[in-house]
């Protein structure tokens, strides 16, 4: 169970806060997760934004202007739309094909080459190659030293519903971080990914703030790197 109340804003380190919402897929409940960072002139990046609600653009809106969006992975779109309409000069960044998948969005840069300048230092995107299904690039924020996943990795966890508990203990993810067998089936260079994984790994960082899942506050380096022992080069 989820110790975050849907649709709040939570803050977790100075700069980067975190909000989350509750889904139903194929009639199952489960969370998933945005991140908000605050870069240093003062514009706020949404990572992987949760519909808004009345008190979560409030709660954004005294922190800053949201002039930055991500969709991080092909998968991870559907909520964009409002944030869009919201706020006019809000910029996504996108993966390249999810304009065709897509094509009622503005996509305003391609992942991970066009994150602009002005992210150095705080926020820096590091892409999974060898994966042409889900295209995702992870996200570290330096100043907390934690890394942001989409559907790279999950967890289930005690208090989820029955069936994502026996889903997370089928694939090995059930307490710990881990990869599904489906979504190990998409990686097709597997030696491009292992490279892109030990990039990532090379990095300095300590938590893992996953959107599917609990955080990982400690020894989240090593977590990731457990769960992708079976990916060899």
């Amino acid at each position: 169970m989820s110790v975050y109340q849907p649709g709040v804003l939570y803050p977790l380190s100075e700069g980067i806060w975190l909000a989350e919402h509750e889904m139903k897929l194929v009639g199952i409940p489960f969370r998933t997760r945005m991140y908000l960072v605050q870069l240093p002139d003062g514009d706020l990046v949404m990572h992987s934004p949760i519909p808004p609600n009345h008190g979560l653009t409030e709660a954004v809106w005294k922190l800053g202007t949201p002039n930055w969006r991500i969709a991080p992975n092909l998968h991870h779109h559907l909520f964009q739309t409002p944030w869009q309409e919201l706020c006019a000069t809000s910029r996504l960044l996108a993966p390249k094909g999810l304009e065709k998948k897509r094509p009622d969005l503005r996509i305003d840069g391609t992942l991970p080459q066009d994150v602009p300048p002005q992210w150095a230092g705080v926020l820096e995107a590091f892409p999974i190659l060898g994966n042409p299904v889900m295209k995702e690039s992870v996200f570290l924020h330096r100043p907390s030293r934690s890394l942001i996943l989409t559907d790279l990795a999950m967890s289930t966890a005690p208090g989820d519903h029955w069936i994502l508990r026996l889903y997370g203990r089928l694939n090995g993810l059930h307490g710990k971080l881990g990869v599904s067998h489906m979504l190990r089936r998409f990686y097709k260079d597997w030696a491009a990914a292992r490279a892109s994984l030990d990039a990532i790994l090379d990095q300095d960082f300590t938590r893992v703030l996953t959107t599917h899942g609990p955080l990982i506050e400690n020894g989240g380096k090593d977590a990731l790197a457990a769960a992708f022992s079976w990916l060899k080069p």
